[in-house]
């Protein structure tokens, strides 16, 4: 990691460098093949206009020199003689011509013979205007009409063999082109989506990091690889999550040793209450008596609340893995209802229970917290001879319990505070059942640590329907718990379209 860039800027530097640079390599290669075919091009094009315009001079100075040759000797005619060399003038100048644009050395044989022939022509005009041997000057202009006729054919084969060759060349430059786009892009988009990963991933990780500790897991430690800059801030995350850590740790001391202390008074206070009201019972007056039942009512109300408290502040925390085990969730309901068994008698209530075997990983005591409440709830807050509906099933690939009451239920303006923490409902307000409006935030926190849900749907008769969703033994990932909002404890994923909830008696 030594060689690792000191910054995510430098490592966006390199990666488009190296993913830019084999282009620009292609690019650059085929503007200099471009250059190079338009430039011989350019020269056999010249070339080739050059030669044709000597081939054709020549060929009409021969033809000239030809017509005026023949004339002469007929007619004597000093005139035909001028023209004569005039065109055998501009027979060497496109000769000369012809000679510098650089011909094949078989144009230059068929240059040099017609040179011969229209030497021994000139040499022989004077003699054949005199009666000498006119077929030898005859047969010399039509061997010198053969040669440039010749080279103008010659001429014009090389100059389709020259586009032909350019042609060639056109089309293994487009070959080479492609092939070095084919070879060149897969590379960039390799480069370039290795260094997407290798930039994305450390800033995921960072993502997945600081969600984590939005989520309240603070057991699993957070490394980021990368650019040193990331990686400075991965090890802030780090020493933050040993931080909050060492706070929770804190907080949690806190409050147990808070718990402790508040416990011990109160436990003196309402032991010396029954003390007072079983010893000196009958000495004490009736007004005497109601004060030492209040002193001890409110004494064990308070202790509760505490506990309440301390419970709660511990289902915040971060879930142990360690401590999560497989539960039969069946055999936690069949006991806490077994439980209430008195308290049912006492108000003659109804049970309807149907329950399936169903297991679940997690905390056997957090497990029986949650069931506890629900059942709690529709205990104390069912009227005499009303019937309590307890189902527990499988829907889904979640383990369902469902509480019914026939309670007085939920106030329309309390459905969105059910689950606040110290929210405690008209009922508990009016003093008909105690409560200390934890018991549903606590549930709450607990379930949401295991992924679940719990929700208060609606009902067509009167009371209350909890529903209770937890993840099966296979499905099961405990996670940090969410943090509710600081202003309530709501939890927004948490539906409350229905009635009242324990968070009024607990």
């Amino acid at each position: 990691m030594a060689l690792r860039p000191s910054s995510i800027s430098k490592l966006i530097v390199i990666g488009f460098g190296l993913a830019i640079v084999p282009l620009v390599l292609v690019i650059v290669s085929v503007t200099f093949s471009i250059a190079h075919f338009a430039e011989q091009g350019q020269v056999s094009i010249l070339r080739a206009v050059a030669m044709s315009d000597a081939a054709n001079r020549m060929n009409n100075a021969v033809r000239s020199m030809e017509r005026y040759g023949l004339q002469y000797t007929v007619l004597q005619d000093q005139a035909l003689l001028v023209l004569y060399d005039q065109s055998f003038a501009e027979y060497k100048k496109a000769s000369t011509q012809f000679a510098a644009a650089g011909p094949s050395p078989v144009d230059r044989r068929h240059l040099e013979r017609l040179a011969a022939h229209l030497t021994h022509a000139r040499q022989l005009l004077p003699l054949v205007s005199l009666g000498g041997n006119r077929s030898a000057l005859e047969s010399d202009f039509s061997l010198a009409t053969g040669e440039a006729q010749r080279l103008q054919s010659d001429v014009n084969e090389g100059i389709s063999t020259e586009v032909a060759k350019l042609g060639t060349r056109a089309l293994a430059i487009k070959r080479l082109t492609i092939a070095e786009v084919l070879l060149v892009l897969p590379l960039s988009i390799a480069v370039a989506i290795l260094f997407i990963v290798l930039i994305t991933r450390p800033i995921r990780r960072l993502d997945q990091a600081v969600s984590g500790l939005g989520d309240g897991d603070l057991e699993t430690p957070i490394a980021v690889q990368g650019p040193r800059d990331i990686a400075s801030l991965g090890d802030r995350l780090e020493w933050l999550r040993n931080r909050l850590n060492a706070l929770e740790a804190a907080k949690l001391h806190f409050l147990r040793q808070l718990s402790h202390e508040l416990k011990t008074p109160l436990t003196a206070i309402r032991e010396g209450a029954e003390l007072l009201q079983e010893d000196l019972g009958h000495e004490l007056g009736a007004e005497q008596q109601e004060i030492v039942h209040i002193v001890r009512d409110n004494s064990l109300r308070l202790q509760r609340l505490i506990e309440d408290l301390l419970r709660f502040s511990l289902a915040e925390g971060p879930v142990g893995a360690g401590m999560v085990q497989e539960i039969s969730l069946t055999v936690v309901v069949e006991d806490l209802l077994l439980s209430y068994k008195p308290s049912l008698r006492s108000k003659s209530l109804h049970l309807v229970t149907d329950l399936a075997e169903v297991r679940v990983r997690g905390h056997e005591d957090r497990l029986r917290t949650i069931c506890d409440n629900l059942l709690s709830n529709a205990v104390k807050f069912s009227p005499q001879n009303a019937t309590i509906q307890v189902h527990l099933q499988v829907q889904d690939e979640q383990a369902v319990l469902d509480v019914q009451d026939e309670g007085s239920g939920v106030a329309p303006q309390e459905r969105e505070k059910i689950f606040d923490i110290l929210y405690r409902g008209e009922a508990s307000d009016a003093g008909k059942i105690e409560g200390s409006g934890l018991g549903l935030a606590i549930a709450r926190e607990y379930v949401l640590s295991y992924g679940g849900s719990l929700e208060l749907l609606d009902k067509e008769t009167p009371g209350a329907w909890f529903q209770l969703r937890l993840p099966l033994t296979d499905h099961v990932a405990p996670r940090g718990v969410h943090r509710a909002d600081p202003g309530g404890l709501r939890d927004h994923t948490v539906a409350a379209p229905a009635q009242y909830s324990d968070s009024q008696a607990r």
